[in-house]
């Protein structure tokens, strides 16, 4: 096989792995951040084509190719519980340009970056033997201490973890180390605590968690084909996977609150539209529930969010509640989080999906 041969099967060997990475992501589509990184995989995988199918192959093109460093980044988005989000972007007060984080997992307080390089080229450039304008793992390693500093998740300081693809020098992992940053591979995983741990002993119950847990759909009634297909399609997938034990991992050992509104928002809903089943386990649920007032000024990280049709007045007030007594809000409203996010401001939560009340809808539908 002369080189020009080996150059096309390399290419086609590239675009077979590029391939089984735009695969691998589809898990993870929800996930922001991962559209980008399909689209860079997917505009990788046409330029291959193209050269492969007008005969111009070149060693460049298999060698500057992202794709070892996609399946690194994948392969260790794998390993990770409660990922948030994918390539998220930190302020930083030293210099223009954002922090780009490849990973914030642990519901936001881990942040991994991933290092698909050689070992050599690594540690040489950790030693000052790199061309001008190239940044080593040290200098990363002050980004991401400098944004961390900047940007709190759930009132602490997000752990630090550099993910290498290759075993490193131990001089350069007692360095990183030194400074904050923990050191891991796939080999050696680093340890997370639950994923649903946090600082405080406190939850704080939006409305629509309340109204999943009591759900006759999360309660052994999920077999049916509704009259309004948003109902089928939520008993679809409770049957596919099961929310309740979701739910009870999330609050189980936690001191249940909410605020006042919320209550009355439950209550009222419950009236209209609740099925017996469902008020008696409301019922059992909100005794383990202690109501507050709901607050008189919107926090700090709220001030400056605005209404819009995902951010409504209930909703700011619910989850400012949450926010008062820094505690995180169990809740399904994503668009509420997904909206505050993109004016700025990172809400402390455990999302889960959304589920309505369904015995009072088991009369116009048909069971399986």
């Amino acid at each position: 096989m002369d080189e020009q041969e080996k150059l096309y099967e390399e290419a086609q060997k590239k675009v077979v792995l590029g391939e089984k990475l735009k695969q691998a992501l589809v898990d993870f589509e929800d996930l922001p951040g991962v559209s980008k990184v399909q689209r860079k995989i997917q505009q990788e995988l046409k330029f291959l084509n193209k050269v492969i199918s007008t005969q111009s192959v070149r060693d460049h093109h298999i060698t500057s190719s992202n794709f070892v460093y996609y399946e690194f980044l994948i392969k260790t988005l794998q390993t990770q519980q409660g990922v948030v989000d994918i390539n998220a972007v930190f302020r930083l007060e030293s210099r223009d340009s954002p922090l780009r984080v490849d990973i914030v997992a642990n519901n936001g307080l881990k942040w991994v970056k991933v290092i698909a390089r050689n070992s050599k080229s690594v540690e040489d450039a950790a030693k000052g033997c790199v061309s001008i304008g190239a940044r080593s793992v040290i200098d990363q390693a002050e980004d991401y201490l400098e944004a961390s500093m900047l940007h709190f998740c759930m009132f602490q300081r997000p752990k630090i973890v550099f993910y290498f693809s290759n075993k490193i020098e131990d001089s350069l992992h007692e360095e990183l180390l030194e400074m904050g940053v923990q050191t891991a591979s796939l080999e050696a995983p680093d340890s997370d605590e639950d994923q649903y741990a946090t600082a405080s002993n406190e939850l704080n119950v939006d409305v629509t968690t309340m109204l999943a847990y009591v759900s006759a759909l999360t309660n052994g009634h999920s077999h049916w084909v509704f009259k309004e297909p948003l109902l089928t399609e939520q008993a679809e997938r409770e049957r596919a996977s099961p929310l309740k034990p979701q739910l009870e991992k999330i609050l189980q050992g936690k001191r249940l609150v909410c605020c006042q509104l919320a209550y009355d928002a439950f209550q009222n809903i419950l009236t209209i539209v609740g099925g017996p089943g469902e008020r008696e386990r409301a019922a059992d649920f909100l005794k383990r529930i202690t109501v507050y007032p709901d607050v008189e000024k919107i926090p700090e990280e709220f001030s400056t969010i605005r209404f819009t049709a995902n951010v409504n007045e209930r909703s700011l007030k619910i989850f400012s509640f949450g926010m008062a007594r820094q505690i995180f809000t169990v809740t399904s409203n994503k668009a509420f989080v997904r909206s505050a996010k993109m004016q700025g401001t990172n809400v402390p939560v455990f999302v889960h999906a959304s589920v309505a009340l369904t015995e009072g809808k088991q009369a116009a539908g048909k069971p399986l």
